[in-house]
């Protein structure tokens, strides 16, 4: 019975464990998926941006190529110059013949005939100075086409590679919500079944401390009950919740009219609590009420203390180290039966509680059973 409570105890911690798991699987994907997003539309910025740069590529290539065009007219201008500046030379040189044969009547018409002679000659030239200078440009600007097609083509692979990578990133956003989706219907799935293995896990419990309660009171019965006598004893107490002590007198607790042993030696054997562990496991005590406000303070045990001892005269009150009422004896004190978590020798149990009451009904102590929660987690004993 016992071990049936542990490993409940122990699936239960774990399908904690399982649902927590799933439920940080399912933050991590989503927070993947929310990068998976970012990448996506930096992606998409990207490529963008790549088309935007081949259109300015293909409008700088048409620029240029306009350029060319109109260096192109401005050579055919150029030439047009240069005949022309041919054929003022060819009638320089006629009025020169004609202004000899004329003598000094052809003087004057000679000397325009020079100068036009010369301005043929200098326009001839800065026609060639011309012509050489668009012939340059006309060079530069072939290698700029040159240039720009080669940038053109890199940037319409870039443009095609991040295209591919979009959609690339698209398919995995996709895939990715799918597992997200996934994983929180399976942790939603854990989460439910962690709820019902815990729900399983304390009706074990339950079950177990019921047992073994009944268990104890059973022996007790067997032995012939329990009742105060007429003699008394003294007993150093120490508070559970405060860690003060003070000497108590207390009568002596009778169980099947010997008085019990209030011993902290885990060697000399403790009636009832002993027997009721070696049956059914676990650990029991028996508490002795204290006074009249509902004080109890143990005087057998199986619960040992930080030195080994058997936790003999630790006392619990009324109420917690925050003021608030202990739910134990207060459960007890109205008559009823306690079962559930509480601090046991600071460790946490899970517990059953009764009332210990002698022949006329009166309220002498406690009954104790319970297991520790850590060993239930599998964590420890």
């Amino acid at each position: 019975m016992e071990d049936a409570a542990r490993q409940a105890g122990v699936l239960a911690q774990a399908s904690r464990e399982v649902s927590d798991t799933s439920a940080e699987a399912a933050a991590s994907l989503a927070e993947l998926r929310a990068a998976i997003g970012d990448i996506s539309a930096s992606t998409g910025r990207a490529s963008a941006v790549a088309e935007e740069a081949v259109q300015d590529a293909r409008a700088v290539d048409e620029r240029i190529a306009a350029l060319q065009t109109a260096s192109e007219s401005i050579t055919q201008f150029v030439r047009l110059i240069s005949a022309i500046s041919q054929q003022s030379r060819f009638l320089a040189l006629n009025a020169s013949v004609e202004a000899a044969r004329a003598g000094d009547l052809g003087r004057g018409f000679a000397v325009v005939a020079d100068e036009v002679k010369e301005l043929a000659d200098r326009t001839a030239q800065a026609a060639r100075d011309i012509d050489a200078q668009i012939t340059a440009v006309q060079r530069e600007t072939q290698h700029a086409v040159e240039a720009v097609q080669r940038i053109t083509g890199t940037l319409g692979s870039i443009a095609e590679a991040q295209d591919t990578i979009t959609a690339a990133v698209e398919q995995q956003r996709a895939a990715t919500d799918r597992i997200v989706e996934n994983v929180e219907r399976a942790a939603g799935g854990s989460a439910r079944i962690s709820e019902a293995v815990g729900q399983l896990a304390e009706s074990q419990r339950v079950v177990y401390v019921r047992r073994a309660l009944a268990v104890a009171e059973q022996q007790l019965a067997d032995l012939g009950g329990a009742r105060l006598g007429a003699g008394r004893t003294r007993l150093t107490v120490r508070d559970q919740t405060t860690g003060a002590t003070h000497t108590a007198e207390l009568p002596d607790l009778l169980v099947g009219g010997r008085p019990l042993e209030r011993s902290d030696d885990p060697r000399r054997p403790a009636v009832l609590v002993d027997d009721v562990v070696r049956e059914v496991g676990g650990s029991c005590t028996v508490f002795q009420r204290l006074d009249g406000d509902g004080g109890m303070v143990r005087v057998a045990t199986t619960v040992l203390n930080p030195a080994g001892r058997r936790n003999v005269g630790t006392a619990i009150g009324r109420t917690n180290a925050d003021g608030r009422p202990n739910p134990v004896l207060v459960a007890v004190l109205a008559g009823e039966t306690y079962t559930g978590a509480a601090t046991v020798a600071d460790r946490p149990y899970f517990t059953a509680y009764t009332g210990l009451r002698d022949d006329a009904g009166a309220l002498i102590g406690m009954l104790y059973v319970g297991l520790p929660l850590d060993a239930m987690h599998g964590t420890g004993g």
